[in-house]
């Protein structure tokens, strides 16, 4: 043996399954940072997953109370909206730099040699400006603001229609997948009911073990398939609740978990 006499082959084997424990515990850290990242919760490896998640329809959500929660919902529409809002009152402000201003100033005092001779005084004075001057900066800094309204509007238009694309997509997305969740789920049962039947032909030594295991492979495949379809079902399900903007509140409303 190359092994020190103190170094036993068994310890070695374990330290090796050791770093790789360690090694698939960070994949998985990342994984679930990546699920997270995927169905727009927080990016963060502190969530406990269930072993099993059943079937469970999505919650009923018509197309357009889905775009209205959108709407109200989303954080990157709000932040355009409020884009939009800021660029109005930006063109407003250019815009009123072309209308005359009035300013008006008062003093109310009192002069006199002592205080019991002091007389009030007061004075008012009042000024009007015209920016006749300025029209030419002024029309310049109206345009740049129009310019700016526009684009803003354009972005959150684009942004509104995105979001509306992709909750056409997620809800295309939930059929088909729930579609695919009955028929695994027949197929299934037609699998375990094969089975059953290939058994019994094989104890009445109708047929050979070779039927029984292609049946039990069948089986196997279709319990697969099941599986495969339950998880695309409830990623589904949490990509509607991100499009809608609910991810972070709603994800076990969607989910029907516990």
């Amino acid at each position: 043996s190359l092994l020190p006499n103190h170094v036993h082959p068994i310890e070695v084997q374990a330290l090796t399954q050791q770093q790789r424990l360690i090694s698939l515990q960070n994949d998985f850290a990342k994984q679930k940072i990546n699920l997270a990242r995927m169905v727009g919760l927080p990016p963060t490896d502190q969530y406990i997953l269930g072993d099993r998640i059943p079937y469970a329809a999505a919650p009923a959500i018509a197309l357009e109370d889905a775009l209205r929660q959108a709407r109200e919902q989303r954080a990157d529409l709000k932040a355009a909206a409020a884009q939009v809002d800021a660029a109005e009152r930006a063109l407003s402000a250019a815009r009123a730099q072309r209308l005359p201003t009035v300013q008006v100033n008062a003093d109310v005092g009192a002069i006199g040699p002592t205080p019991s001779d002091a007389r009030r005084t007061f004075s008012i004075v009042g000024t009007v400006h015209v920016p006749i001057w300025l029209g030419g900066r002024t029309e310049a800094q109206i345009q740049q603001a129009e310019a700016a309204l526009a684009e803003r509007r354009a972005e959150m238009d684009d942004l509104t229609d995105q979001i509306e694309g992709d909750l056409r997509k997620a809800f295309l997305d939930l059929q088909a997948v729930t579609t695919q969740v009955d028929v695994a789920e027949r197929s299934r049962q037609v699998a375990g009911e094969t089975l059953d039947l290939t058994r019994q032909r094989f104890d009445a030594g109708v047929s050979d073990n070779v039927e029984v295991i292609q049946a039990q492979e069948t089986l196997a495949n279709a319990e697969l398939d099941y599986i495969n379809s339950i998880f695309a079902h409830n990623v589904a399900k949490l990509s509607l609740a991100r499009v809608t903007g609910q991810a972070a509140e709603r994800w076990a409303d969607f989910l029907k978990a516990p």
